[in-house]
């Protein structure tokens, strides 16, 4: 009930406007987060500043798809609260943080995976910023989303319960208008910025609904240039989803 809401409302604000694209008519909402104290200084001995990079990034490529991105933060507006009251009302959704696959209230060996909230700008990320796979599956209540992009560590990884909070399976045949982008190891900002810049510009770059983000995936991987923490760590992003779906707000 609540989605129908938010579309209908998103559609009555659409057509009156005369402005309003083909790609954005449907203004399906999209969000954009960036735990942007976590990286600063006083919590890696240097600061980052990809955090706000990736956020208007993703934020200006998010819209070019066609979702008004109406919902998100960076900084300390990043809480667990925040992301797990708004993501219901999403069809994409980008985070920037640390991630990981964490054990299961249960204990081992189930997986809950999460990722940090932002942390305020006092302290830095502990256990008690994680905001938990179960947790947003219970928040998106069997929704569909179709764009979603961790851009984190680990949540790309075959352990991955990232992509079931989303009701994405861990295939690359899906039919449904769907594409979950993660990374399967540990990486760097730099290297996660740069992959996302290249998938970006090759999906939004040629005539609308030309080019699928499974072709904007391969494009970006082929490029090469990627810092990495070490050999036994390479850069490993990762997909799954529709190989055929372009990533923009269109059912």
């Amino acid at each position: 009930m609540k989605r129908a809401k938010a579309l209908l409302v998103s559609a009555l604000l659409a057509i009156s406007s005369l402005s309003a694209t083909a790609p954005s008519a449907a203004a399906l909402q999209g969000s954009t987060w960036s735990n942007l104290d976590a990286f600063a200084s006083r919590c890696l001995g240097f600061t980052d500043r990809y955090p706000q990079l990736m956020y208007d990034q993703a934020s200006a490529q998010y819209a070019k798809l066609g979702y008004a991105s109406l919902s998100g933060a960076i900084g300390p507006a990043f809480t667990r609260s925040a992301f797990l009251d708004e993501v219901y009302y999403d069809f994409a959704v980008y985070v920037h943080s640390h991630g990981d696959n964490y054990w299961a209230a249960s204990g081992r060996p189930a997986i809950d995976s999460g990722f940090m909230q932002d942390p305020g700008s006092t302290r830095c990320n502990s256990s008690s910023d994680i905001v938990r796979s179960s947790a947003i599956k219970t928040a998106t209540k069997g929704a569909p989303y179709f764009l979603v992009i961790m851009s984190t560590c680990y949540l790309g990884a075959s352990a991955s319960t990232m992509p079931d909070a989303f009701q994405v399976g861990k295939t690359k045949t899906s039919t449904d208008h769907k594409f979950y982008l993660g990374y399967a190891t540990s990486t760097y900002d730099s290297s996660a910025y740069r992959f996302e810049g290249a998938f970006f510009s090759y999906l939004t770059g040629g005539t609308p609904h030309t080019r699928t983000a499974s072709a904007a995936f391969a494009y970006a991987q082929s490029i090469g240039g990627y810092t990495i923490p070490d050999a036994a760590d390479p850069f490993t992003p990762n997909w799954w989803g529709n190989p055929n779906y372009d990533g923009t707000a269109t059912w």
